[in-house]
């Protein structure tokens, strides 16, 4: 069953385009970008901006919401966002206002409109933890996990085709998982067409294995996993929390936290180019180190990020053994070799305070970012670290740069999106005056902006998600504004 609704988008998406290409300009390495950055003596204007006649490069602005651009209804949680090949946007969540907490699909319309959809709608139980993919043909894949008739839960997907078509799953028989139950899906896509799917499965009625599944196009049939026990984890307890990342060529990293018999440890699976196998890690064979346990925060789970030039890494909190929760960072080079922390004494960050929420991304220069929330005792910020692809630090770990406010009592649950010009969006929430608002920097490699506030005023904004693609870099900013039994969604954009 879906709501067919039309929400006309009230202030001024921008034209959608398509078939940008990449031109050259005096220094490829550090400014190359498409068309609209491009200046006729052949540089680049920076990013984030645009150029114009005569060589003039204009900013680019934020279309910020008013409280009454709200999408949906009351009650919305954890809100995820994707932008597909031809710029558009596409959000999902799930509300509990709704009968059953049934996921909520949004989607950005060729005529500038929005539809609402439920795909979880036709199946009876609880949905939740909704999360979208938007690919480059303009396709998209929405995954959620779903409880049924006293079921622990099921991941679904609900697919759109090229052409705007939805086929959503009518009945238990179109689940993606197998075993008894199943959740934490997560999806990531490749510029090949190709989508990527981890999920937490039961199986051998005792464990949670990393399952993994794929398709190579639209309109392709997914492949795997070929039974319940078919995961890329050791069967040692459970496993938990799965991402994935994907690069251009098809190297792709899986990463986890798991028991090994005693503390949680951070995991990881590899699989070097799209005709690859994932690996598939022994009990003893965790990229984090002994001693302490993983912080088993959902946000700050062992995160993955893979270069276009395949190095790639995985960053996630640990304890010190010391008192405090510092990030951690694992590294692949291009050769392959990875480099892990020796002890709990090699941290990446500080080691004293508590870190959460770290999450890392590459640029396609090949420049890696790290985002976390650090308190020290005097309340969290967010901070950044950046490193060139000569692997040399301009913001180590331990001397990041600082982008939260300075007024903010809290500044909490960062997340990073990189564009293909270059660009960078961090957004994270932050405590001023009593209220949280989200808000915003953006840089590149060669710096950052001012910070910019996204939310209106008077009422609590929270868990902020970004997402960077399309023509030109689009951008969105989507999070929760007002407080969690009423919450609905708003959102930001940068055309």
């Amino acid at each position: 069953m879906t709501r067919s609704l039309v929400v006309l988008l009230l202030f001024g998406l921008g034209a959608l385009g398509c078939g940008e290409v990449e031109v050259a300009c005096d220094d490829p390495v550090a400014c190359t970008c498409g068309p609209a950055r491009a200046l006729p003596d052949g540089g680049c204007c920076p990013a984030w901006t645009v150029a114009e006649a005569g060589g003039v490069c204009r900013p680019r602005a934020f279309v910020y919401p008013a409280p009454s651009h709200a999408i949906g209804s009351p009650g919305a949680r954890r809100v995820s966002a994707s932008i597909d090949g031809r710029g558009r946007v596409i959000f999902v969540w799930d509300e509990a206002a709704l009968p059953g907490h049934d996921v909520v699909v949004v989607a950005e319309e060729t005529d500038a409109g929005l539809s609402l959809r439920e795909p979880s709608a036709a199946l009876p139980g609880f949905a939740g933890m909704g999360v979208v993919v938007g690919c480059e043909a303009g396709d998209a894949v929405v995954s959620w996990r779903q409880s049924i008739s006293g079921s622990e839960g099921d991941v679904f997907r609900s697919e759109r085709a090229p052409d705007g078509t939805w086929t959503d799953p009518t009945s238990v028989a179109d689940r993606a998982s197998l075993g008894e139950k199943a959740y934490e899906p997560r999806l990531a896509t490749a510029p090949s067409g190709e989508v990527l799917h981890v999920w937490n499965q039961w199986y051998d009625g005792s464990h949670y294995g990393v399952a993994v599944a794929r398709r190579k196009g639209p309109g392709e049939a997914w492949e795997g996993p070929a039974a319940e026990d078919d995961v890329l984890s050791p069967p040692s307890f459970f496993s938990n929390a799965p991402q994935i990342a994907v690069n251009g060529r098809g190297d792709a990293v899986v990463s986890w936290y798991q028991s090994a018999g005693g503390a949680l440890m951070a995991f990881m699976s590899e699989r070097m180019g799209e005709g690859g196998a994932f690996t598939r890690p022994g009990v003893d064979d965790f990229v984090s180190a002994d001693g302490a346990t993983v912080d088993n925060d959902p946000i700050s789970n062992p995160k993955p990020a893979v270069a276009e030039d395949g190095r790639a890494v995985v960053v996630w909190t640990q304890e010190t053994g010391q008192g405090g929760v510092a990030v951690y960072l694992a590294a692949r080079d291009t050769k392959g070799t990875w480099t892990r922390p020796a002890d709990l004494g090699d941290t990446f960050s500080r080691p004293e305070g508590k870190r959460r929420d770290v999450r890392a991304a590459f640029d396609a220069q090949g420049f890696l970012y790290v985002v976390w929330s650090e308190d020290v005792g005097t309340g969290p910020v967010v901070n950044l670290a950046l490193r060139r692809p000569d692997d040399t630090w301009i913001h180590p770990g331990d001397q990041p740069l600082v982008l939260s406010s300075d007024e903010a009592t809290e500044a909490i649950t960062p997340v990073v999106a990189v564009g293909r010009d270059g660009g960078v969006l961090v957004a994270w929430s932050e405590q001023v005056g009593g209220r949280f608002r989200v808000a915003a920097r953006r840089g590149s490699a060669a710096g950052f902006g001012l910070i910019e506030v996204l939310s209106p005023a008077g009422d609590h904004a929270l868990a902020p998600h970004v997402a960077i693609g399309g023509p030109g870099d689009r951008a969105v900013v989507a999070w929760i504004q007002g407080d969690p039994s009423v919450g609905r969604v708003l959102f930001a954009t940068l055309d």
